[in-house]
């Protein structure tokens, strides 16, 4: 099970990443103007964070899976999704987060991600 605090932990290693807020104050991660990982509460006052993909086929994909998924905005160029963080493991929020990051951040910024050493 994940949390904020987990999202914060992984943000910290990756290149560029600068910890800001939303609109309404909301703690969010960006890479350059873009943010890539955003906390959100559900009714339940879970703690949600919302990213985003180029995966079109998203919300398709996770389609049986909305209670983790509880949010899949698909938009002509990208997908938002936010994920409910206490449902998620380690792996797979480190893979969305990276999926995020270099839909908002960029090819180049990805590309100086040791990934393997995240995801091992």
């Amino acid at each position: 099970m994940a949390s904020w605090n987990d999202v914060d932990a992984l943000c910290r290693r990756l290149p560029d990443a600068v910890l800001g807020q939303a609109h309404e104050g909301s703690p969010a991660w960006y890479a350059g103007r873009h943010q890539f990982a955003r906390l959100r509460w559900d009714e339940q006052d879970r703690e949600l964070v919302q990213l985003w993909t180029g995966e079109m086929d998203t919300a398709q994909v996770l389609s049986g899976r909305r209670d983790t998924f509880p949010v899949v905005h698909t938009f002509r160029f990208r997908v938002s999704l936010w994920a409910v963080l206490g449902e998620l493991d380690s792996r797979e929020l480190t893979e969305l987060i990276l999926e995020s990051y270099g839909c908002r951040g960029g090819a180049r910024r990805l590309a100086a991600v040791d990934t393997e050493a995240l995801l091992s």
